[in-house]
C-alpha cells in the first residue's frame, strides 16, 4: 500500500508540478527556484519509475520478475538518481539563502545559469554508477530485504575506504548544508519578522524550501542511524537480524518520503500552484457530473422511449384482440 501511494503521489503530483510550471507559469516563485523544482519533479519522476515501481511489482510477486537485463541496470539508476535529488535539493536551499541575504546581487540570476546549476548536479551524481562499474559491474544480485536488485559489495576497497567516501561526499556534505542553510534561513526569516519587514521576503519560496528541506532530512534520518550503529551490531546471521533486515526495510521505505512529498509542499505553500489545482480539480468534477447527468438523461429518455414502445405495442394488441371478438360475435349473428 505505501508504494502505491508513493507510486500515485508522485507520477500525479511531479506531472502537475511540470505541467503547471512549464505550460501555464503558475509558480510565482524566482524563476531559478521554479528551474530547479523542475529538476527535481523530473528526479523524481524517474526515481518512481526506475526504482519504486520495481520494488512494488517484486513485493507483490515475491520475486524479481524483470530479468537479468533489467536487475543489473535499475541499480546504476538509483544509485545515480537518489545522489542527484540529495544535490539538487542542495542546490535549492543554498540559492535561497544567498537570495535571501544578498538579494542585490543573486536577485539578477537567470534561467540559463539556473539550468547550468542543475545540470551540475546531473554530471556529479554520475560519480556513483561510474564508480560501480569500474569496481565490477556485475557485482549485483536481487535482495529480499529490499525487494530490488542491489550492490553487493564484495571488493575489499568498497568496505575500506570508497564506500565511505562516498557516502560522506555525496551524502553527508549535501545535507549538512541542507541542515544549516534552512536554519540559517529560519533565521533571517525571524530577523525580518521581528523587524516589521515582511514584505521583503518571499514567504511561499521560504516556506516550500523549508518543507522540502525539512521532508529530506527526515527521508534520510534512518539511513544516518543505521550508518551510525551498524558497526557496533554484530549477529551470527544478518538474515535473522531486526536490524539488519526490517530496519533496513525502514531506510529504503523512508527515502521515498522525499520523492512523493513535493506536491503536497507545493499545494501547503505555493498559492498560485495550489489555485491552479483547485481549478483543475473544479473542472474535472464538472465534467464528470456533467457525463454523469448526460448518462442519466440517456437512460431515462431510454427508459421513457422503452416504456412507450410497450404501451402501444399493448394498446394495438389489445385493439386487435376486440376487432377479432367484434367479427367473431357478427359470424355468430348471421
Amino acid at each position: 500500500g505505501y508504494f502505491l501511494f508513493v507510486i500515485a503521489s508522485s507520477l500525479i503530483g511531479d506531472t502537475a508540478i511540470l505541467i503547471a510550471s512549464i505550460r501555464y507559469d503558475t509558480f510565482k516563485l524566482h524563476e531559478v527556484m521554479t528551474v530547479i523544482i523542475q529538476h527535481i519533479a523530473v528526479c523524481d519522476l524517474m526515481v518512481t519509475v526506475m526504482d519504486v515501481c520495481p520494488r512494488f511489482v517484486s513485493v507483490t510477486a515475491g520475486e524479481w520478475t524483470f530479468g537479468t537485463y533489467w536487475c543489473y541496470l535499475l541499480p546504476y539508476a538509483a544509485y545515480y538518481l537518489n545522489p542527484v535529488s540529495i544535490l539538487l535539493i542542495c542546490a535549492m536551499t543554498t540559492f535561497k539563502l544567498l537570495l535571501m541575504k544578498y538579494p542585490d546581487k543573486f536577485e539578477g540570476t537567470t534561467i540559463k545559469q539556473a539550468h547550468r546549476i542543475c545540470w551540475a548536479c546531473w554530471l556529479a551524481g554520475l560519480t556513483f554508477p561510474v564508480s560501480f562499474y569500474h569496481q565490477g559491474w556485475d557485482d549485483i544480485q536481487f535482495s529480499y530485504r529490499i525487494y530490488h536488485c542491489n550492490f553487493v559489495y564484495s571488493k575489499d576497497i568498497w568496505r575500506s575506504w570508497l564506500k565511505p567516501l562516498l557516502g560522506f561526499v555525496f551524502l553527508f556534505i549535501p545535507t549538512c548544508l541542507v541542515v544549516v542553510n534552512t536554519i540559517y534561513m529560519l533565521i533571517i526569516a525571524k530577523s525580518s519578522a521581528d523587524q516589521r519587514d515582511r514584505g521583503s521576503l518571499n514567504w511561499q519560496g521560504i516556506m516550500a524550501t523549508v518543507l522540502t528541506a525539512t521532508f529530506y532530512c527526515i527521508s534520510v534520518l534512518p539511513t544516518f542511524v543505521y550508518a551510525a550503529i551498524e558497526g557496533f551490531v554484530h549477529v551470527h546471521d544478518k538474515s535473522q537480524s531486526f536490524f539488519h533486515v526490517q530496519f533496513y526495510r525502514v531506510i529504503h521505505s523512508f527515502i521515498f518520503l522525499n520523492t512523493m512529498s513535493n506536491f503536497y509542499i507545493y499545494c501547503l505553500t505555493v498559492l498560485s500552484f495550489r489555485d491552479f489545482v483547485k481549478a483543475k480539480l473544479a473542472r474535472s468534477y464538472q465534467f464528470f457530473t456533467r457525463a454523469e447527468n448526460v448518462d442519466r438523461k440517456t437512460s431515462t429518455s431510454v427508459v421513457v422511449t422503452l416504456i412507450a414502445s410497450m404501451a402501444t405495442a399493448a394498446v394495438t394488441s389489445h385493439g386487435r384482440r376486440i376487432s377479432e371478438s367484434d367479427s367473431e360475435l357478427d359470424t355468430s349473428y348471421d
